[in-house]
């Protein structure tokens, strides 16, 4: 296989890669692999396929194959690292994860990786720290606005709003961040607030048994059982085994 078939082999897999086709987009790494076993993009990409596949030990052997023959590629090391974090070895991943931002600063993947690993040991600080670092190189990365909205809301911080806020200008048609936006709302009695942002969902013609339930719990904040048990019955209706409705319900009783 020439150079010029080869960049079109990766052409094909990387557009097969990017439509979900993994099976297709394998094979031709394999391909390119049988021509050049040290290819280290053939690597890298093939282990992001057994990564989504579940199989963490061939993703690992293709990745750590691909950092030898190109250590100075900070994306492979970030996506080694996330690799390590999801098999439960977060103190390695985290290691992997900073090596490759000592290589690329501005790698936005690697802060929001560092996000979410320091969140999950629970070190709140290092994990709004990464995640700061991250909009520091994208203010728009609406994955980061998410994940830092919840984690202030989590910890009742009212920071929790401006990031609710930007990621509703950023995907103003998805439904959890208003909901989420909402909740955070509810949570803290600012229901009147809470009901703009519901209602603006059901305006856009989005409903969910959701959306209905915290528009139950808002009414009640509002001393409105009769309204707050319409919206309880209408999430029931679309899942009459929502149990959380059901309780919302009981306690208005």
């Amino acid at each position: 296989m020439s150079d010029f078939l080869i960049k079109q082999a990766f052409a094909e897999a990387m557009d097969l890669q990017k439509s979900n086709q993994l099976d297709k987009a394998k094979e031709i790494y394999k391909k390119i692999l049988k021509v050049d076993e040290s290819e280290p993009n053939a690597h890298h990409l093939i282990s992001l396929i057994f990564m989504a596949e579940g199989n963490f030990s061939e993703a690992k052997k293709h990745i750590e194959m691909a950092i030898d023959k190109a250590p100075e590629q900070a994306v492979f090391l970030s996506n080694y690292g996330s690799l390590l974090h999801t098999m439960g070895d977060n103190q390695a991943a985290i290691k992997t994860i900073k090596k490759s931002l000592k290589i690329d600063k501005k790698l936005l993947q690697s802060y929001y990786s560092l996000g979410i690993i320091y969140t999950d040991l629970d070190e709140v600080d290092k994990a709004i720290e990464n995640y700061n670092k991250a909009l520091e190189v994208d203010n728009n990365a609406s994955a980061v606005h998410n994940n830092l909205a919840n984690l202030f809301s989590n910890i009742n911080n009212p920071e929790a709003e401006y990031h609710y806020k930007k990621l509703i200008d950023l995907v103003p048609q998805e439904i959890y961040p208003r909901l989420n936006m909402s909740n955070y709302l509810i949570k803290n009695s600012k229901f009147k607030e809470a009901l703009i942002h519901l209602n603006e969902l059901l305006d856009m013609g989005l409903e969910s048994k959701e959306i209905f339930n915290s528009l139950g719990v808002t009414h009640k904040g509002l001393e409105d059982d009769e309204k707050a048990k319409e919206m309880f019955n209408k999430a029931l209706k679309l899942d009459p085994n929502f149990d959380l409705a059901k309780k919302n319900i009981d306690s208005l009783n």
